[in-house]
């Protein structure tokens, strides 16, 4: 009896392979347990003589905590062996990829060590892994809740490529899927449609970085897109900021973080607030403001963007909270600018209430403005240690009480 029943199936017709046989096949190359989400088998005659076969698993080990995994599609010369695991053949976002690759242009002489030499190993590594990417594209327009699924479990390599090679950026950029404010929670859309809503006028894709949905949503950075009726895409995890800073732009639409300090919005009329503010009286209240919370603040000025929030903190440069936190855990903090831009909301109460103590406790004012300020540095990630937050709440704490 026959015991090894695996052959070289990769060099067999499509129609000649049963699934059981693409997936006995699998768990013998991947030494995996369960069945493959995707697989893509394909021979080309040009540029190159190939024959492939690629899978993709169920589950993303990296994903469940097991560490960094390594190349795991094999490379072959006319059924013969070469490498197991070769890293030059393919990019390294692809390394979740498994499976098998025969051509029969490569020298069979060809070594590991001389591989990273050959240019023609580069040049099949680019034909097979531009045929995978229309194959995912393919299958995200024709089954997208198959697709999704893939996504979730596998999207982070995706957006690892988009952040690191500039080569495939504009082909993976169209396989990223984001929630929006667009969307009801847990649906996700693509770029592409994200544009196909945009408004006429519009130049910008917005999109906001934050730990989930509902941080974004009680956030003061999106009232502004809300009140104009434009959409935001929403970012959860840490690679999302070098995905975005390094697109740049998609369809010729600028990519613009939504809580950054010089963005432009168009106006939209204010709704009257008994009360409000006058310009006069905003613009005094800014100048004080700027006096009494000093040199933590670069500017304080009256905001087009606040809809029911206060006030709020942006970053006076591009570099969001996300950045600042991982260059501070990574030691390179040094030179980071401190001082942030202050926007108020002079219709808001607080704000009402703030510039009338001004003139009748001005103790408590100052106490009420430091507190605001920091309150907005915490929404924004920016503020790195809360004591001297706690203290100040309780002291305006007992003074509340003690009336």
């Amino acid at each position: 009896k026959k015991v090894n029943t695996i052959d070289a199936i990769w060099l067999r017709s499509k129609s000649e392979i049963t699934d059981e046989q693409y997936t006995e096949f699998y768990k013998f190359q991947a030494n995996a347990w369960d069945e493959p989400r995707y697989r893509l088998h394909f021979s080309a005659d040009a540029p190159l003589a190939i024959n492939a076969l690629l899978f993709v698993p169920q589950e993303n080990p990296e994903r469940a905590g097991f560490g960094r995994i390594d190349p795991a599609v094999a490379l072959y010369c006319r059924k013969v062996l070469i490498d197991s695991k070769p890293t030059e053949l393919l990019p390294e976002w692809m390394r979740f990829a498994k499976g098998v690759v025969d051509s029969e242009d490569l020298p069979l002489n060809i070594s590991r060590e001389t591989m990273q030499d050959r240019s023609l190993v580069q040049k099949l590594g680019r034909v097979i892994t531009k045929r995978f990417l229309k194959f995912l594209a393919n299958e995200a327009k024709k089954r997208p809740e198959p697709y999704l699924e893939f996504f979730d479990k596998f999207g982070f390599f995706l957006k690892e490529g988009v952040a690191i090679d500039p080569t495939y950026k504009d082909e993976l950029s169209k396989l990223l899927y984001f929630e929006s404010s667009g969307q009801e929670k847990g649906k996700k859309t693509n770029l592409a449609d994200y544009v196909s809503r945009m408004k006429e006028e519009q130049k910008e894709i917005y999109y906001i970085i934050g730990q989930n949905r509902e941080s974004i949503e009680s956030g003061p950075y999106l009232e502004g897109f809300k009140s104009r009726g434009l959409e935001v895409i929403f970012l959860y995890e840490p690679i999302d900021e070098y995905v975005m800073s390094n697109l740049r732009e998609y369809e010729e639409k600028t990519l613009v973080s939504g809580d950054q300090g010089d963005l432009k919005l168009d106006e939209v009329p204010q709704s009257e607030v008994e009360g409000a503010l006058s310009k006069d009286e905003s613009k005094s209240l800014c100048e004080w403001l700027k006096e009494t919370i000093g040199d933590k603040v670069k500017e304080v000025k009256v905001s087009a963007r606040l809809v029911d929030s206060p006030a709020m903190a942006l970053s006076p440069d591009a570099m969001s909270s996300q950045m600042r936190n991982m260059m501070r855990q990574m030691g390179q903090d040094s030179g980071l600018p401190t001082e942030v831009l202050f926007e108020i909301n002079p219709r808001h109460q607080l704000m009402i209430n703030l510039n009338q103590q001004r003139a009748n406790n001005a103790d408590l004012a100052k106490l009420i403005a430091l507190q605001a300020f920091d309150n907005s540095m915490v929404a924004a990630g920016l503020l790195d240690d809360p004591k001297d937050m706690v203290t100040r709440m309780y002291e305006i704490l007992s003074q509340a009480a003690a009336k």
